[in-house]
């Protein structure tokens, strides 16, 4: 089966909450997936990660995570292969790729694990079918295209609306 059909047929989105942008300092925290085959979300994964320090305020208070909902979370060389696992090698679809992929690839790395899934980014899409945007944030993006009851409380809503967004503008 050629890449292009796969993409059209069965991929994941994803999202990853992080305690910064800088994945040699900066930890993840919750990841998320969302399923796809032929056009529906078949299953769903989501997981709290223990980052193994205290998280900073100001990622509690953007977040909505506190150290009470990490303290009995897996670590990140747990979660990473259950999430691995899940994706399998379907395509990764996610919203702004250059600083998750960079976490992923970052953790990955630290257990001797490649991360080689074709990588698609809805940002440059979202660019090029809708430069009229002055932002691309998700809600922005979900407003433009029309839906009028965008719930973005957990992660995984982040992930569910990549889906939504990558079929209207792929």
């Amino acid at each position: 089966m050629c890449i292009k059909r796969k993409i059209l047929d069965e991929y994941v989105t994803l999202d990853v909450e992080t305690t910064g942008f800088n994945p040699e300092k900066h930890k993840i925290i919750e990841v998320a997936v969302c399923k796809i085959k032929d056009g529906n979300i078949i299953d769903e994964y989501t997981a709290f990660v223990n980052p193994k320090e205290v998280i900073p305020p100001v990622t509690a208070e953007i977040t909505k995570i506190t150290n009470d909902m990490l303290k009995e979370a897996e670590t990140i060389d747990v979660v990473i292969p259950k999430l691995l696992d899940f994706i399998g090698s379907l395509p990764i679809v996610v919203h702004c790729s250059r600083m998750i992929i960079s976490f992923l690839k970052k953790n990955c790395a630290d257990i001797n694990i490649s991360l080689d899934n074709e990588v698609i980014d809805t940002l440059p899409l979202c660019k090029k079918k809708l430069p009229n945007l002055k932002i691309y944030t998700m809600k922005t993006i979900l407003k433009f295209l029309g839906d009028d009851e965008i719930v973005l409380d957990r992660l995984i809503d982040y992930a569910r609306w990549t889906f939504r967004v990558f079929e209207k503008v792929r």
